[in-house]
C-alpha cells in the first residue's frame, strides 16, 4: 500500500513539474534615446524602442522600458536588469540611439552627454562591455540588439586627451562571450540611417520577422540583414557578433504540427444545414434572416418558432414606428450637423457579430472565437483600413472553389496584422480536399499586402476590396484568386472608393444607366418605410444576408 501511494506521488509530482520545467523565464530591457541636449534629436528611437517593446512583450518578456535616459539613469536600468538576468534563460537588451568607438571600446550615449573629450567618456556614457557582462549571466542566450551606429555628431568636437586615441565612424568589432550575441544595425566601421519613416530600415525590418514562429535566431539576422540591404541600396549591412553551440534557440517556437488535441473525446455530433442557420440567427432581432430561413429549411423543426420570431418583429417594429423621432443632433455652432453621424471608428456590435454567424453558417465555414476590441485611445493609420471581416457570396475562382472568409482583428502601427483566415468544405474543383477550417495569422502589411503564413495565399487591399490569390503547390503556373468585400470594418471608406463592378465595365452603357438608376429608386421609396419594407426592397436588388441587412439598415448596397 505504501508502495502504491509512493507511486501515486511520484507520477502527481512529475505530472505538475512539466508545466515548470517547460516555462521559460525571459527579460528584457529597452532603451531609446532620441531627445538629446547637447546635439540634434534622433526622431526614431523612442519609437523604435516602444515598438520593439511591445513585441518582445508579444513574446512573454518582462520587459523593462527606458526613454530618453541620462547616465546615471542608464546605469541603473543595467544593474538592475543584471540582476533579473541572472534568473532568465533568454536576456534581451535593445538599444536605439548614438553610440560611438573610442579607442576601440564602443559606448552608449546618453542623453545628458556632453563628451567635450575622449576621457569624459567613460563618466559620462555606457560601456557595451558591461553591458554584455550582464545580459552574459541568461542561462541559455544573451542578446544585444544595437541600432546604435547613426552618423554621430559627439565626435567632430570631441578632444583627444592623446594623439594616437582614435575616435572612429560607427562601431569597433567586438567579441561576446559564449553564450551572447551582438547584432549591430551596421557592421562594424560603416553608420546606420535613422529612415525617414516611423521606424529605421533595421528596426523595421526586425520588427517585421522577430515574432515569426519556428524562425532560428541565426536565421532570423539573416533574414533582417537582406531586408536592410535591399532597403538601403546595399549602403547599410547590418552584422552579428558571437557564435552559439548546435542547439536551436527561437523567440517565437514553430507552430506544433496539427495542434488539434487529441481525440480522447468522442467528437459531437455533425449538426444538419438547418440547425447551423439556426443557431446563427436565433437571436437575430431582423425579421428577413427568418423569412431567409423559412424559404431555405420550410421543413425544420424551428419553422414555427421562426414564423413566430417574424411575428414578434414586426410588432415591436410598428410600436417604434409610434414613437416620436428624437430631433437631429446640432454641431459646435448650434446649427443641424450632418458631420456629427460621420463614423470615424465602426464599433463592433453584436449585430455585427450576429451578421458574420449567419454568413459562416451559411458558407458552412468554421468561425474562430475572436474579438475586435481597438483601444479607443490608439491612434489609426494608415493600415487601420485593413482591420475588418471580409467575405464573399461566391467562392475562389468566381464560385468554383470553396468559400473563404478573411478576419482581420488589429493592426499595429508597425503594420503588424493579426487575424484569422477560413476556408469551407471543398467543391469538385477543389486543389485540396482538407476539411473546412481556419488558420491564425500575424503578418506584416507592406505597401497594402501581406501573405498568409503556412499557406500559398497572398492578400492585397485595393480600392477597398480585399483580393487574395494563390497557386497550386503542385504547379504554381496554376491560379486562384477571390474578391472579399467588408461585412464589418473599423474604418469605413467612403462609397465612391468601391471599385467598379464587371457589370459596370461591360459595353453596353445603357444597361447600366437603367441599372443603377433603379436602385436609388427603389432605395429612396423605403428611405422612410420600416426596417422589414426596407429590407424586402434591398431584397429584389441584392443577394446575401449581410448585403441585405446593411442595404437595410445604412440605405446603400
Amino acid at each position: 500500500m505504501q508502495i502504491f501511494r509512493a507511486a501515486i506521488f511520484l507520477v502527481t509530482l512529475l505530472w505538475f513539474s512539466q508545466p515548470a520545467i517547460a516555462q521559460q523565464v525571459r527579460v528584457a530591457l529597452v532603451i531609446g534615446n532620441g531627445a538629446y541636449e547637447k546635439v540634434p534629436e534622433l526622431p526614431n528611437p523612442t519609437r523604435d524602442a516602444a515598438d520593439i517593446g511591445r513585441a518582445l512583450e508579444r513574446l512573454d518578456f518582462k520587459v523593462t522600458q527606458v526613454k530618453n535616459a541620462t547616465a546615471q539613469e542608464m546605469r541603473k536600468a543595467v544593474v538592475g536588469f543584471g540582476r533579473s538576468a541572472e534568473e532568465a534563460d533568454i536576456a534581451v537588451v535593445f538599444y536605439a540611439g548614438h553610440g560611438m568607438e573610442v579607442g576601440g571600446e564602443n559606448w552608449l550615449i546618453p542623453i545628458s552627454a556632453e563628451l567635450r573629450s575622449d576621457v569624459d567618456i567613460e563618466s559620462e556614457a555606457i560601456s557595451l562591455r558591461s553591458v554584455s557582462l550582464q545580459v552574459s549571466k541568461a542561462r541559455k542566450l544573451g542578446l544585444i540588439i544595437l541600432d546604435a551606429c547613426r552618423n554621430n555628431p559627439f565626435a567632430a568636437k570631441m578632444k583627444r586627451s592623446v594623439s594616437t586615441r582614435a575616435v572612429a565612424r560607427g562601431l569597433a568589432p567586438t567579441e561576446p562571450s559564449d553564450n551572447v550575441l551582438i547584432a549591430y544595425a551596421a557592421r562594424d566601421g560603416t553608420t546606420a540611417s535613422d529612415g525617414d519613416g516611423r521606424n529605421s530600415p533595421f528596426t523595421a525590418s526586425l520588427l517585421r520577422h522577430i515574432e515569426t514562429p519556428g524562425l532560428e535566431i541565426s536565421f532570423l539576422f539573416r533574414r533582417v540583414r537582406d531586408d536592410v540591404m535591399t532597403a538601403t541600396k546595399r549602403e547599410q549591412q547590418p552584422f552579428v557578433y558571437g557564435s552559439l553551440s548546435k542547439e536551436e534557440i527561437y523567440l517565437k517556437a514553430p507552430a506544433v504540427a496539427g495542434q488539434a488535441p487529441v481525440a480522447l473525446i468522442p467528437a459531437p455530433p455533425t449538426l444538419a444545414e438547418d440547425e447551423k442557420f439556426w443557431l446563427a440567427i436565433q437571436t437575430s432581432t431582423v425579421a428577413g434572416f427568418y423569412e431567409e430561413f423559412l424559404e431555405r429549411y420550410p421543413r425544420s423543426n424551428h419553422v414555427a418558432e421562426a414564423r413566430q420570431r417574424i411575428k414578434g418583429l414586426k410588432a415591436n417594429e410598428v410600436a417604434a414606428l409610434s414613437t416620436p423621432a428624437a430631433p437631429p443632433k446640432s454641431d459646435a455652432s448650434g446649427r443641424p450637423g450632418t458631420d456629427v453621424k460621420r463614423v470615424v471608428r465602426n464599433p463592433f456590435t453584436p449585430e455585427d457579430n450576429q451578421k458574420i454567424s449567419v454568413i459562416a453558417a451559411a458558407q458552412q465555414l468554421e468561425l474562430p472565437s475572436f474579438t475586435v476590441s481597438p483601444d479607443q485611445n490608439d491612434t489609426l493609420n494608415a493600415d487601420s483600413k485593413f482591420v475588418g471581416v471580409w467575405s464573399n457570396k461566391r467562392g475562389w475562382s468566381n464560385g468554383k472553389g470553396r468559400y473563404a472568409m478573411v478576419i482581420i482583428t488589429e493592426v499595429s502601427a508597425t503594420g503588424l496584422a493579426k487575424g484569422f483566415y477560413l476556408w469551407g468544405p471543398p467543391t469538385k474543383l477543389s486543389w485540396m480536399k482538407d476539411v473546412a477550417g481556419y488558420r491564425p495569422f500575424a503578418e506584416y502589411i507592406v505597401n497594402d499586402k501581406f501573405s498568409i503564413g503556412g499557406t500559398p495565399v497572398s492578400v492585397r487591399l485595393d480600392k477597398n476590396v480585399l483580393a487574395l490569390s494563390s497557386f497550386k503547390k503542385e504547379n504554381s503556373s496554376e491560379t486562384a484568386s477571390i474578391e472579399l468585400r467588408p461585412v464589418w470594418q473599423l474604418v469605413p471608406v467612403p462609397e465612391d472608393v468601391e471599385p467598379s463592378t464587371r457589370r459596370e465595365k461591360t459595353s453596353r452603357p445603357h444597361a447600366v444607366k437603367k441599372e443603377s438608376a433603379a436602385k436609388p429608386s427603389a432605395l429612396s421609396n423605403a428611405g422612410g418605410a420600416s426596417m422589414e419594407e426596407r429590407y424586402r426592397a434591398c431584397r429584389k436588388l441584392v443577394k446575401g444576408f449581410a448585403q441585405r441587412d446593411a442595404c437595410a439598415r445604412n440605405g446603400a448596397i
